[in-house]
C-alpha cells in the first residue's frame, strides 16, 4: 500500500489488486467537515447487496456540502452527496426493476448516504432511487444533478407558476438570484429554458460578492449582475439593486439567506413579491409580519427536490433542452484541496471528483 500526495494534506491508498481479493480493493475517504483533511480508511470492504436494493460503483461525485449540525452560530459543513456510477449488483428479488449490472445510474440520496465519506462502492436500499442514464450522457454531468441541479430545478419549478401569473398583470418581471455559485448558475440555465425562454419580459439578474463569479454568471446568459460588495454601505447596495432592477424585484431566489442579504431583498421586493429561500445560513432573522402582510409578500422555503423531479431534470438534459453550467473535474486524490477551495469560494462553477474509471 502506497500513500500518495501526503504533502498536500490528503491521503489515499493505492492497492496492488493482483495480490488482493476484490472485496479488499475498496477505498474510502472520510472527513469530519470540509475544513478537515480527508483521511484514508483502511480495511473497507465492498458492501453486500441489501435486500431489495443494489450496490453501485461510484465513478463521479459532485463536490458539494451539506450542514451536518449546528452549534450556536457555527456550521459544521460536511461533504454532501452527489454521485453517478455503474450498477455493480442488484438483488435478484427485485421485481421488474429494469436494472442490469453495468447500467449507468444517478443515485438519488438516501438518508444513510450522508456519512461525510467518499466510497467507491455504496449500497442503495431502494432501487427506485436509481435513475438509469443513456450511454451518451456525460457521467460527470450526471454527478452534479442529485443535489445542486435538483435544488435549482425545484426552485425554478416553484418560481415558474408565480412568474407566469405575474406576467398577466405586468409588462416585465424581475427575478433576482442571490448567489452566483453552482446553484446560481444552474438556476440561470434552468430559468432561461423553463421560464423566460424567448420572452424578453422576464429579466434574470444575479447578485454576488465576487466579481469573478458575476462575470461567469454573465457568460451563462443572465440579464444583468449586481456586485454586492460587503464593504459598501447598505443603503448604497439597495439603491444600486433598484437601479439595475428597474421597477423593483418581483421574485427572489436566495441561496445565501444571511441576515444582511435577506434584509436587503425585502427592501427591494415589490408588492406581492415572493422570496424563495434556499440558503445555508442558519442565523435568526427578524421579519416585520405587519409589513409583510400589508405588502402581500410571501416567503417560501426551499430544500432539494424529489426523485421524480430528478428524473424530469435528466430528461431535460438528455433532450438538450438545458445545458449544464461550467464545471471542472478533479481526481479524488485532490478532495481535500477541492473542498478547501470550495469553502474559501475560490472555485468558479461546479467541481466534480472522479472517484473511479467509468469502465468496470
Amino acid at each position: 500500500m502506497e500513500v500518495l500526495n501526503a504533502n498536500l494534506g490528503y491521503h489515499i491508498a493505492k492497492f496492488d489488486t493482483n495480490n488482493m481479493s476484490r472485496s479488499a480493493a475498496m477505498f474510502c475517504l472520510r472527513s469530519g467537515s470540509i475544513e478537515e483533511k480527508f483521511d484514508y480508511c483502511p480495511d473497507t470492504q465492498i458492501p453486500s447487496i441489501p435486500p431489495g436494493g443494489a450496490v453501485v460503483k461510484i465513478c463521479y461525485a459532485g463536490a458539494c456540502y451539506t450542514e451536518d449540525h449546528m452549534i450556536g452560530h457555527h456550521k459544521n459543513l460536511t461533504p454532501g452527496f452527489e454521485v453517478a456510477g455503474i450498477i455493480h449488483g442488484v438483488c435478484p428479488s427485485v421485481p421488474n426493476a429494469n436494472l442490469n449490472i453495468g447500467d449507468r445510474v444517478i443515485v438519488f440520496p438516501e438518508e444513510h448516504h450522508y456519512t461525510n465519506t467518499y466510497y467507491d462502492y455504496i449500497t442503495v436500499k431502494d432501487v427506485n432511487n436509481l435513475i438509469v442514464i443513456p450511454p451518451e450522457f456525460p457521467m460527470e454531468v450526471a454527478a452534479m444533478l442529485p443535489c445542486g441541479g435538483l435544488t435549482a430545478y425545484n426552485a425554478v419549478m416553484r418560481a415558474k407558476p408565480i412568474v407566469e401569473y405575474m406576467l398577466q398583470n405586468r409588462n416585465c418581471v424581475n427575478i433576482l438570484i442571490v448567489g452566483a455559485g453552482g446553484l446560481g448558475l444552474w438556476t440561470i440555465k434552468l430559468a432561461k429554458a423553463l421560464i423566460s425562454g424567448d420572452c424578453n419580459r422576464v429579466h434574470i439578474t444575479v447578485a454576488d460578492t465576487s466579481i469573478d463569479k458575476l462575470l461567469l454568471a454573465q457568460d451563462h446568459g443572465c440579464y444583468d449582475v449586481i456586485h454586492w460588495n460587503d464593504a459598501d454601505h447598505e443603503q448604497y447596495l439597495i439603491e444600486r439593486t433598484l437601479d439595475v432592477c428597474r421597477g423593483g424585484v418581483d421574485l427572489v431566489i436566495d441561496y445565501v439567506s444571511s441576515p444582511r442579504t435577506f434584509s436587503r431583498t425585502l427592501q427591494v421586493l415589490n408588492r406581492e413579491g415572493v422570496v424563495i429561500v434556499g440558503g445555508n445560513c442558519q442565523f435568526e432573522i427578524s421579519i416585520c409580519l405587519n409589513t409583510l402582510a400589508q405588502n402581500q409578500q410571501s416567503i417560501v422555503g426551499l430544500h432539494s427536490g424529489t426523485v421524480n423531479q430528478l428524473r424530469q431534470l435528466v430528461e431535460l438534459l438528455t433532450a438538450q433542452k438545458v445545458t449544464p453550467p461550467t464545471y471542472a473535474t478533479y481526481p479524488i486524490t485532490q478532495a481535500s484541496q477541492v473542498f478547501k477551495d470550495l469553502n474559501e469560494c475560490k472555485i468558479l462553477g461546479r467541481a466534480v471528483l472522479q472517484v473511479s474509471a467509468v469502465e468496470d
